[in-house]
């Protein structure tokens, strides 16, 4: 289980390296720049997009809406949702363990975007 978990953020994140280099790239070549520092670049937007992200799913409060009634299948009427239910442990463990991972991830692209920076040197 844990290790089909790990293979699936490791194609979820070499995806998201891959979509962002590709992206980078064809960016930097538009505007004639220099090309590993365009795809440093997009390692930092991408990054920092992710740890705002994290932040957002970090401080759901606890509370959620429920938009259905599931007694009676009638349309629902208005935009305010019908009823609004306190979360259960298992939804708050799963927030904050999503909002983790994201923060990880963020954290993990801010760096790659360094490694990749020709105008920072690790030494």
């Amino acid at each position: 289980m844990i290790r089909s978990g790990l293979r699936r953020l490791a194609v979820i994140f070499l995806v998201l390296v891959a979509l962002t280099s590709a992206v980078s790239v064809g960016i930097g070549a538009l505007a004639h720049a220099n090309l590993a520092r365009a795809v440093a670049d997009g390692f930092y937007v991408m990054g920092s997009a992710i740890l705002v992200g994290s932040f957002v799913l970090g401080i759901s409060g606890p509370l959620r809406t429920e938009w259905e009634d599931g007694e009676h299948d009638r349309p629902r009427v208005g935009i305010l949702p019908r009823r609004v239910r306190r979360t259960t442990f298992e939804e708050r463990v799963e927030s904050r363990r999503n909002s983790l991972a994201l923060f990880g991830l963020g954290i993990l692209l801010l760096l790659l975007g360094g490694a990749f920076d020709p105008t920072r040197s690790a030494f």
